[in-house]
Parts: structure tokens; sequence; C-alpha cells
């Protein structure tokens, strides 16, 4: 009699451990062979327009995994996604996994520049407030405040790069993006100036909305101080016609204002 008991417990042992392990496998293969239901794309940007193509990142995402050859989605390069969008240029922010409902979710978060910056060769790149470098596109021009002049610095082509890296360190692209930048900081110069030039004497000149003198911000340095004096300057001028008897104003003393008149 004990030893039926003993049978018996052995017996539902067994048979409820294989109960538990097709359940598993049932599930688990159940799993691992359905297809990739699908891809979600997230393209996070300010405008619905911009530097990133849309549909073309969707087109290349499903030609890497390759739905029509992969039967099952255990066979989804999810890596080969990831590294795919970490290429985009204009993306500071990329992630793919594949969800819960057998669908591949790709993010992009496509970057916002601030400036466009043209070397002294005629080639530009975008920057954006923290000073990461962007290649142009033939696809979207965004209107942003523009520098140019006689810059020596490269420009980064199909990638994307940093002022703060070895090859821009020390060239004229990190100063230059400074003064950009204080202009863009200060609520009136934001407002009034349209270009920085960059001379080859190293010296900064704007160009601003209805102003007709040249005007010398100067060098590099004590900017946003200088850019206060300008400010108070063509406040106090406004409407005043001796402006337009200037040829130049110019900015680069930080206690004076030197206006020069024109020529008769």
């Amino acid at each position: 009699m004990r030893l039926m008991k003993k049978f018996l417990k052995i017996m539902v042992w067994i048979l409820t451990v294989g109960a538990i392990v097709t359940g598993w496998v049932f599930t688990h293969k159940g799993h691992i062979e359905h297809p990739l239901k699908g891809v979600q794309l997230t393209l996070d940007r300010e405008k619905e327009d911009g530097f990133i193509d849309y549909h073309a990142v969707y087109q290349n995402i499903m030609d890497i995994c390759d739905t029509v050859n992969n039967t099952d989605i255990t066979m989804i390069p999810v890596d080969s996604v990831r590294k795919y969008l970490q290429t985009i240029p204009w993306a500071t922010c990329t992630d793919a996994n594949l969800s819960l409902d057998e669908a591949l979710v790709a993010n992009v978060v496509e970057c916002q520049p601030v400036v466009r910056v043209y070397n002294k060769h005629g080639k530009s790149v975008y920057l954006d407030a923290d000073g990461n470098i962007y290649p142009v596109s033939s696809r979207y021009v965004p209107h942003l405040l523009v520098g140019s002049g006689f810059a020596d610095f490269p420009v980064v082509t199909g990638t994307s790069a940093c002022i703060h890296d070895g090859e821009y360190a020390n060239t004229d692209l990190p100063g230059f993006f400074s003064v950009m930048m204080s202009v863009l900081n200060n609520s009136y110069s934001r407002c009034c100036v349209k270009q920085v030039f960059y001379t080859k004497d190293k010296i900064y000149e704007l160009t601003m909305n209805n102003v007709s003198p040249k005007v010398i911000l100067g060098d590099g340095e004590d900017t946003d101080l200088k850019l206060r004096n300008l400010q108070c300057f063509f406040e106090q001028m406004q409407g005043n016609p001796d402006l337009e008897n200037y040829s130049k104003v110019d900015f680069n003393y930080v206690n004076q204002v030197v206006c020069t008149k024109k020529i008769k």
C-alpha cells in the first residue's frame, strides 16, 4: 500500500513537471516562431520638416530586418538597426527594441541647430546650443543666425562632431561660436542681428536690420558687455537722423563707442 502511494506521488510529480515544461515549450515556441509584426518609427523634432527623411529611415530599417526572409522574431538583427540609426548625422539620440507585441520600436531624436557658420572656403556647418556640429543638408535649410567670413575650420560631411574635438578645438570655430551664442543670448541683438562676419584681421562685424552704418563688434573679448553697449547706443539713437551720417559704429572698446562719419 505504501509502495502504491509512493508510486502515485512520483507519477503526479512527473506529470506536473511535464505539464509545466510542455506549457513553457509551447509558449516559447509560439513566441519565437512569430514573424515581426511591424516597425514603429518615432522621429522627435520641433518642426514637421527637418534634416532626417522619415520615409528613407523607415525603409532602411525594413531592409535591414528583411522581413520577407526572416520568418521568426529571433532572426531580426536589432543590433544592426541600432548601429544604422547611430550613423544618422543629425540624430542626437537613437534606440531600437523589440516590443512585447512583436514589433520593432525605433526612436530617433533630431538635432536642433541654432547657428550656421561658413568657413573661408564657403563651406558651412550647423551648430546646436551645446557646440555640437552637424553637416548641411540639401533637403532642409532652417532659418538661423548666419556666420561667415575668413574663419578657418574643417567641415563635417556625413557625420557629426563637437567644437571640443581635437580637429576643431584649435580652429576659429569655437571662438566664432562663442560670439554668435552671445548674440543669440542677448534679447536685443537676437532680434536685430542678421549675420556675423569674421574679418581677415580677426574682428567680428555685425549686419543689423534697418541700420546702414557698418557695425564693428571687435575681437571676441567681453562680447556680452559690448552687446549691452550696442543695445544702449542704438536704443538712444532710434529715430535720430544723425545715425545716417555715420559710416561705421565701433564697439570694440569697452568704455566707449567710436562713430566714424561718412566722407562727403
